[in-house]
């Protein structure tokens, strides 16, 4: 029998103090020995980064190292306490604030400022009235033909869609039969049918001028008959029906979303890489993600328990075993005649309106102008200011990072610069209309390069290019007009979604309120993407600064900013590749994150746990629920025999217990070109078109009376490439100027690679030479 010395009994005792979380009584005990040994202070060091007094454990970790130099679990956990000093990740951010605390949402009543009515000339009306009826009998023909398509022909083979596999015409028109289907089946309201979103009588409330002109802060009165429709703080809609069995309180944990992340979510070796994409389309999802949705702060006072399996090794390193997660706050303003499901809020407003830039609420839009000439505060540098705790001050701040930081100071330097386009056209302007017009635009301009550039760069397939290019333009324009840049809005419009676009057409919402959906939520879990660490160069030499991702986190994003400068930072973001979205390629930092108030968080078993606690079906379900076959067998998903060997085992021979997130990352039959699988597309299809139709700024009101003339063409003649050069010219002495969408790889040189550009195939505007590098052309 081995001999139990007295630093074994110690240790023995810390651990169980620290695995009950007693950290007080750890420290305490070990302030009361002599002799300060590697082990004694090592276990010091943890205790305060349990405690996330992250400078003590750093301070002790360094002593650690000291004693103890080649220990490469020491060196590991230096890095980690380093990294949250610098960020300052043991510090809310933002403020923690629940919604019972706030009071309960009503449409926005201020701002009446005296504005001119819009007027539309006489001409014009007679132009529009002729054109909707034209667009009336074309809406019929159209909707006739796919509707009859789709019947006849079906959209699905035995298992999986098959719209990619036919001719082009005949798949973009299938993909209008699919999004018909969904619009019809699979657009769900969470609230009682018999009540306005909020719960609000309409006839209580009065739009005032600037609410029926501009956009609001909090996203009410875009529907002047349902004005809390898409405000902030108002109900997460569904896109799968309220009467699919999920999960409660009883399956949550099963199978263990710990154990799921470690077998399928980890990264095993080199992270394998998406060749067609740049870092700057994994900035630009979460940054657009941050305008549309969040739950908010999770509960502090009640959180889910998530066992750690015996053989994990973060059981190891920090002598727990188990994780704890806040549970998401539920909607606190039901009534008795609702909803059988637990309903969410939504943080943001679910407009597509820039709020990450503006804010969702008119306390913080007020705090973040100049007051002068319509602009957003900015340093004399052009760089954001920053609060009391070092982070940049904006829209929205939760879960803020480099990528973050340098989205949101492009493009709050996109609106001044907005601003003082508007003022040589419009010089007797006052500051609230150039604001709240440049808002307008500078939303419109993100949401164009969302939808024409970012979609089609993440997924490159010929019919998809086409159907996003109709979604904007209309067929007729995508066909006849070969143009880089072609005219959203014609003088005589074809009022008819397909053929003449959803820009300035009508507002069409399919017999259901507007609200991003619970599902929409799910489908952008897509941290596999992120790289361990940011690759940043030097415009100026061959200089190459290996920079861990976790380490640019909340106070830290600033000062890298600071230090590198955007033309750099944008130029690494450029030229580094993302991950692919399959299993086996999570960030291994995110899996052993430190957030504010949690010192050990796996972001990949929260993911799979938020869907289930949030009652989104699982992988199966949800594919029956949104109009696709359910696989039958483990092979019907992967080929890959080892994952079915693993999937089998971990979801007990079940097929439906498969989790949305682990099915969708396992799928291997996806569209050509595509990073992600028809399931997720799904939620695509429908959303896409969806959130522009619904938004009256975006059909009925997108016109030169709301945007002006000047402004609508500013959206029509930019993109994202544009936007990077104006602001950072010495970008043009880079591979952006030598690329036609700044979301594929900045790649130099006459010649460019198909693999890496596959856009350059669909571009009509390329069709002498589509691989002719820009800057040679």
């Amino acid at each position: 029998m081995p001999t139990i010395t007295k630093d074994h009994l110690l240790q023995r005792k810390i651990k169980t103090l620290v695995e009950e979380r007693n950290l007080a009584e750890a420290l305490l005990i070990l302030g009361e020995q002599r002799e300060e040994s590697r082990e004694v202070v090592t276990m010091k060091a943890l205790c305060h980064f349990m405690m996330e007094d992250y400078d003590l454990a750093l301070s002790h970790y360094r002593k650690a190292l000291q004693l103890d130099p080649h220990n490469a679990e020491l060196l590991e956990m230096l890095q980690r306490s380093e990294e949250n000093v610098s960020s300052k990740i043991d510090q809310q951010v933002p403020e923690i604030y629940f919604f019972k605390d706030e009071q309960k949402p009503a449409p926005a009543v201020g701002g009446n400022a005296t504005l001119p009515p819009v007027q539309v000339k006489t001409w014009i009306r007679i132009c529009n009235w002729i054109s909707q009826a034209i667009g009336n009998i074309l809406n019929v023909i159209v909707d006739s033909i796919t509707l009859s398509w789709g019947k006849i022909a079906g959209y699905r083979n035995k298992i999986w869609t098959n719209w990619y596999r036919r001719p082009l015409f005949l798949g973009i028109l299938t993909l209008g039969y699919m999004r018909t289907r969904l619009n019809k089946f699979n657009l769900i309201s969470t609230y009682p049918g018999d009540h306005l979103v909020g719960f609000i009588d309409a006839k209580n409330h009065k739009a005032t001028s600037d609410a029926v002109r501009f956009r609001t802060a909090d996203g009410s009165w875009n529907d002047l008959q349902n004005p809390l429709e898409g405000a902030a703080k108002t109900r997460f809609l569904r896109n799968t029906s309220l009467d699919v069995k999920t999960d409660d309180d009883s399956t949550l944990m099963t199978p263990n979303p710990r154990e799921l992340s470690l077998t399928f979510l980890s990264r095993k070796g080199p992270m394998p890489e998406v060749p067609f994409l740049n870092m700057l389309s994994v900035a630009w999802i979460q940054f657009q993600n941050h305008d549309w949705i969040s739950y908010g702060e999770t509960t502090t006072n009640e959180v889910h328990t998530i066992p750690m399996p015996s053989n994990d090794p973060a059981r190891a390193r920090y002598w727990q075993t188990k994780l704890f997660v806040g549970k998401t706050q539920q909607d606190p303003w039901r009534v008795k005649k609702d909803c059988g499901q637990n309903t969410y809020l939504n943080e943001c407003t679910h407009w597509w309106d820039g709020s990450q830039i503006y804010g969702s609420d008119q306390e913080t839009q007020n705090r973040l102008r100049s007051w002068q000439n319509g602009k957003l505060r900015t340093l004399p540098n052009g760089l954001l200011p920053k609060d009391k705790k070092g982070v940049e001050e904006t829209g929205f701040v939760r879960n803020w990072w480099l990528g973050l930081g340098m989205m949101h100071t492009l493009f709050v330097n996109e609106h001044n610069a907005i601003c003082d386009h508007l003022q040589l056209f419009y010089p007797n302007w006052d500051d609230h209309q150039l604001f709240h017009t440049a808002r307008l635009i500078n939303a419109a301009l993100m949401a164009k390069i969302h939808s024409l550039e970012w979609n089609a760069a993440i997924n490159p397939n010929k019919a998809l290019y086409q159907g996003i290019q109709s979604n904007w333009y209309g067929l007729l324009s995508s066909w006849f007009d070969s143009s880089a840049h072609k005219k959203t809005v014609n003088t005589i419009r074809v009022r008819n979604a397909e053929l003449g676009g959803i820009l300035g057409n009508s507002t069409q919402k399919y017999g259901s309120p507007f609200g991003l959906t619970q599902e929409f939520v799910e489908v952008y879990r897509m941290h596999s993407l992120l790289p361990e660490s940011l690759q940043i160069k030097d415009l100026n030499s061959s200089k190459i600064t290996d920079l861990p991702i976790a380490s640019t986190r909340q106070a830290a994003s600033g000062k890298f900013i600071d230090q590198f400068g955007l033309p750099n930072l944008f130029y690494s973001f450029g030229t580094q590749n993302p991950g692919q979205l399959v299993l086996n390629n999570y960030p291994r930092f995110m899996q052993e994150l430190s957030i504010p108030g949690n010192p050990v968080y796996d972001l990949g078993a929260v993911d799979i746990l938020r869907a289930r606690e949030r009652g989104v079906p699982r992988y199966n379900a949800f594919r029956r629920a949104m109009g696709l076959k359910a696989i039958r067998r483990f092979e019907d998903l992967t080929s890959d025999q080892e994952y079915v060997r693993l999937l089998k085992n971990a979801y007990q021979n079940n097929i439906e217990l498969i989790d949305l997130m682990i099915g969708a990352l396992a799928e291997d039959k996806r569209p050509e070109g595509f990073a992600f699988g028809e399931t997720i597309f799904q939620i695509f299809l429908l959303n896409a078109t969806r959130r522009l139709q619904a938004d009256r700024f975006y059909t009925t009101c997108y016109t030169p009376e709301y945007y002006t003339q000047e402004g609508l063409d500013w959206i029509d003649q930019n993109n994202l490439k544009s936007v990077l050069l104006r602001h950072h010219p010495r970008l043009g002495t880079t591979g952006l100027a030598n690329i036609r969408n700044a979301f594929e790889p900045w790649d130099e040189g006459e010649d460019l690679d198909p693999e890496r550009h596959p856009l350059r195939a669909f571009d009509r505007s390329l069709r002498k030479d589509p691989w002719q590098g820009d800057a040679a052309s």
